[in-house]
């Protein structure tokens, strides 16, 4: 493998691939300065400096050198209070009480094999090199190694950050974010995703204003209100046009991405901990490890950008057990029973299950002592005697010998004030001393920071587990943290409680996985409310919100996707009127949204499932024969309206393209539509599925596909038609002639 990092004699750092190139210095002061991130450079050690040392008036300059101000110097890791006025990548209190520190470089290796961080989820390396700078605070001896990582075969960054106290005095961090990237001046826009519980993932794009924008949360998840994603694009990016430098985070907790448009143009993203409520006592001699930070850049525009989001994160980040299988088709039991469950009516469930063809039956929410309603029992993992005497290890069993696998829900995190565990362990929340505790959904949170807690939780779901017919697990969490605080942390550590909590999460999710790598888990958290790469390091998928209405996944879906692969995905054909919103859909519909999702399946009541039987069994059909289809594929966004939205999946051979199309609303004499597809190979030729078509890939690019009609009423012979009214969709299968 040819170097993929490179070092100047006079410390002039590159890191390069065929897709991109990322280059930085060591100044005469030993500030590391960035000199370029973007496309590949052939010669990357001589790219041009664009920052000059010139008179800037009435600024400081950096500990009084002539014409060198760091408000003006594109950095690697900036500091505050040494004339860069910006928002800094670290900041503490030192000895002396105040904030000043200054970072040097001080040594810096390479290594082949990229280091794992301790404690936290971190991308696999494979075909990589790594570079570790090391700086230091001379005066409080703070050291910081910085950890850059590049692939051979991707167009993204990983970058953390290292902190060990050298001196004897003990330093609080305040900001210790993961990385800092300064791009050059330029007309730039944000691209961010926003939301709420039901309506994740609402793309938008805001032109860079002049001063800092912020993409966080302090909710103690990465949240539905902002995922930690964050692109910074040029001004006018579509798919295919424009520069586009995308960052996001492995990491599950509270976070922070911003982009701040300095006083001379330029941006600094900065990506990390978030340091609202965050506070850290560095003793001497002990390290603190920032989550792992990545960047991926396209010249090419947003759908190459996801291309690059997507190769890696199957690559580098899902784990490798789970990464080229096919997932299993479902039949969840909430819709149908909701509560109400027991052993007969899940069996009863689990033969319809084999009626309509799926491959699993998922016992939902309810299975556990004493749970009636949301109100009671979670925390206390035995099966209800009453409900199910037998026992779950038992009742998998059955289940399996009917010819299916068997999921079950825990929501492990969450104990419920009416419940055995919270009678006998009150202090095992989260909480603060004299107050009372805000409820979400009738749920207070566990104290995953506590070590005591971590092994309650891993031997209750063992217990579970260890029985061996347990093939999936669905790992819920509905609320976010309030009070936060343990009574395990003395008085002064109490902000480190947060980040405690992810790095107990962490633990108890590698134990449970390392002891049981077959079974599949999902992640899920009230839908979308922590769905990010930290979760996704353990679990191979997850469910991306509870809005089931397939028109309002559109959006969500489709702006998931700019960072996500859809096999990591899971989807549902769920009921109609749907519960959120009400919409009325077919059946056909509902399973379109989600028809490029990895994990495909049902949760209907047995009287829907019975009206709709011969269309629900014709679609799990379809699922089970598209299964490997849907595994590394490539997803395009290929057409967006307000009232069409059209998505294109390429198979990994490139044998089979599908073209799922979206009509929202109907109305009369309507324009003839279409679609332009992407990436197939002009020369060749496409045959459409159930039909006598056969088209010459370059016209499918340039010309396009003639989309169906929405008409009430009359047909014109020959023409291709959607489904009547509101809420079309159709799918097109076209194989390559050769494939």
């Amino acid at each position: 493998m040819t170097a993929l990092i490179t070092v100047s004699d006079d410390l002039t750092f590159a890191l390069s691939n065929a897709h991109l190139s990322y280059v930085f210095r060591v100044s005469a002061e030993g500030i590391l300065e960035h000199l370029h991130f973007g496309g590949a450079l052939s010669d990357p050690l001589n790219v041009a400096v664009h920052h000059r040392r010139t008179i800037r008036h009435v600024a400081s300059t950096f500990q009084g050198g002539k014409h060198y101000s760091l408000s003006d110097t594109p950095q690697e890791y900036p500091g505050f209070g040494t004339s860069d006025y910006r928002f800094p990548a670290v900041h503490g209190r030192n000895a002396h009480g105040n904030t000043i520190f200054s970072l040097h470089y001080k040594k810096h290796k390479i290594v082949k094999e990229k280091p794992r961080l301790k404690k936290l989820p971190s991308a696999r390396g494979g075909e990589s090199e790594t570079l570790i700078i090391t700086l230091q605070d001379r005066l409080h001896k703070l050291r910081v190694e910085l950890y850059y990582t590049i692939w051979a075969d991707h167009g993204v960054i990983a970058r953390s950050a290292k902190f060990r106290n050298l001196g004897k005095q003990e330093i609080q961090l305040q900001h210790a974010f993961s990385s800092a990237l300064d791009l050059p001046s330029g007309d730039y826009e944000i691209q961010h995703f926003h939301g709420t519980w039901a309506r994740e993932f609402n793309e938008e794009r805001i032109d860079l204003p002049q001063g800092r924008f912020v993409s966080d949360s302090a909710r103690g998840t990465s949240s539905a209100a902002h995922n930690p994603y964050v692109a910074v694009l040029q001004k006018g990016a579509t798919e295919d046009y424009g520069k586009c430098y995308g960052t996001t985070l492995l990491y599950s907790g509270n976070f922070a991405i911003s982009v701040e448009k300095g006083e001379f143009e330029d941006a600094r993203v900065l990506a990390g901990i978030n340091p609202f409520n965050f506070h850290w006592r560095l003793k001497p001699g002990k390290n603190f490890c920032t989550p792992e930070a990545l960047h991926a850049y396209s010249g090419e525009g947003l759908r190459k950008l996801s291309h690059h989001w997507h190769r890696f994160i199957r690559a580098c980040v899902t784990p490798e057990r789970f990464r080229d299988v096919p997932r299993p088709t479902y039949l969840n039991t909430w819709e149908a029973a909701y509560f109400d469950v027991d052993e007969d009516k899940v069996l009863d469930l689990a033969d319809k299950a084999v009626e309509i063809g799926v491959d699993m039956l998922v016992l939902d929410d309810g299975w556990f002592e004493g749970r009636q309603d949301d109100t009671t029992s979670l925390g206390d993992w035995r099966a209800d005697k009453a409900r199910f005497p037998s026992g779950i290890p038992a009742l998998a069993a059955k289940v399996k010998a009917k010819g299916l696998k068997f999921g079950i829900w825990f929501e492990p995190e969450m104990v419920n004030p009416r419940s055995q565990l919270f009678e006998k362990h009150p202090d095992w929340i989260l909480h603060v001393p004299d107050r009372v505790s805000s409820l979400g959904r009738n749920q207070l949170t566990l104290d995953l920071s506590r070590s005591d807690v971590q092994d309650y939780l891993y031997n209750e779901i063992d217990a579970i587990l260890s029985c061996g017919d347990v093939d999936y697990v669905k790992w819920d969490m509905n609320r976010n943290m309030t009070e936060v605080g343990s009574a395990a942390l003395p008085r002064n550590r109490q902000r480190e409680t947060s980040h405690r909590y992810m790095l107990g999460l962490y633990k108890l999710l590698d134990r449970l996985t390392t002891a049981y790598p077959d079974v599949l888990f999902e992640n899920c958290a009230s839908g979308g409310n922590r769905f990010d790469l930290g979760m996704l390091s353990y679990m191979p998928q997850g469910w991306i919100s509870d809005m089931c209405d397939p028109i309002a996944r559109l959006s969500i879906i489709g702006g998931a996707s700019h960072l996500f692969p859809l096999d990591v995905t899971a989807a549902y054909i769920g009921p109609s009127p749907n519960h959120q919103n009400g919409r009325v859909t077919s059946v056909k519909t509902r399973f379109m949204a989600g028809v490029f999702c990895a994990a495909r399946g049902v949760s209907l009541s047995e009287a829907d499932i019975e009206t709709h039987k011969d269309e629900v069994i014709d679609y799990m059909a379809f699922a089970k024969a598209t299964a490997d289809d849907m595994i590394g594929g490539t997803f395009d966004r290929v057409k967006k309206t307000a009232n069409e939205v059209a998505w294109q999946y390429t198979t990994r051979d490139g044998s089979t393209i599908y073209l799922a199309y979206f009509h929202i609303l109907s109305a009369p004499n309507l324009p003839f539509r279409r679609a332009h597809l992407v990436g197939l190979d002009p020369s060749a030729d496409y045959h459409l599925e159930d039909s006598d078509e056969n088209y010459r890939g370059d016209a499918l690019m340039q010309s396009g596909m003639p989309m169906p009609q929405v008409a009430v009423g009359e047909k014109t012979p020959g023409v291709r038609y959607m489904d009547d009214g509101d809420f079309s969709s159709h799918l097109f299968v076209f194989r390559r002639a050769d494939g």
